[in-house]
């Protein structure tokens, strides 16, 4: 049974695509999109010598050999033109961001990017759709205490506001309970943090975060507008 996060990852993928999978890690994501027969190709790659051979011991465990491939390299470096949908998960957007730039020429065949970044989300959207990627998808959710967004990025183009860079332009669009519940709580933490501090600077940021918060959970068009 997969992971929440994972899960969702893998709601994410398109029935009968061909898919890569970068930092594969165990592979599970993998293993279950073979068991459940939903790609026709899968890949996947790890630079990790004991990563790679976890990956490899659970294919064969689960007699998944015939459905699942396997590169022992970096990033999109051998990824071949037939893999038009690219996984990239559990990294930080620094290192999603070299992963792609030292491979940029695979960004012609490349159509689908589906990608768990742990840090700075919004550089990762505006970096992305720089590519000719638009935001199709997003994904919301918190396991184990851990907040994660997931998003889908498709080949075409795209014009988003500030705020729709930072929030993501789907999940304010949806609003989630998932996404409600984790920005009511970052909500407390800031007004918390504002009570417990001096210095008017951080006060002046706190409460601009404050506003634009409560201006997506709420629905506050003219201060959307005003800060976009």
């Amino acid at each position: 049974m997969l992971s929440k996060r994972l899960q969702t990852i893998y709601d994410l993928v398109d029935e009968n695509s061909n898919l890569a999978d970068i930092g594969a890690d165990h592979g599970f994501l993998l293993i279950e999109l073979a068991k459940n027969n939903k790609c026709n190709l899968l890949l996947g790659v790890e630079n990790k010598k004991g990563p790679y051979e976890k990956l490899l011991n659970d294919i064969r465990i689960n007699s998944l050999k015939n459905k699942i491939f396997t590169s022992f390299s970096d990033g999109l470096s051998k990824i071949t033109p037939e893999y038009k949908t690219i996984v990239i998960a559990g990294m930080g957007t620094d290192n999603i961001k070299k992963i792609i730039k030292d491979s940029i020429s695979s960004i012609d065949f490349i159509n689908t990017f589906i990608i768990d970044s742990h840090t700075k989300i919004e550089e990762l959207r505006k970096f992305v759709v720089s590519l000719g990627f638009k935001i199709s998808q997003e994904k919301i959710l918190k396991e184990d205490n851990i907040v994660y967004e997931i998003i889908r990025f498709d080949k075409g183009s795209a014009t988003y506001s500030d705020i729709q860079y930072k929030f993501g332009p789907c999940l304010i669009k949806e609003k989630t309970n998932d996404f409600i519940n984790i920005y009511k709580e970052r909500l407390m933490w800031l007004k918390n943090k504002r009570k417990n501090t001096s210095n008017p600077d951080f006060i002046r940021s706190l409460e601009l975060d404050i506003k634009e918060i409560e201006a997506i959970i709420y629905e506050n068009q003219c201060f959307i507008k005003k800060i976009k």
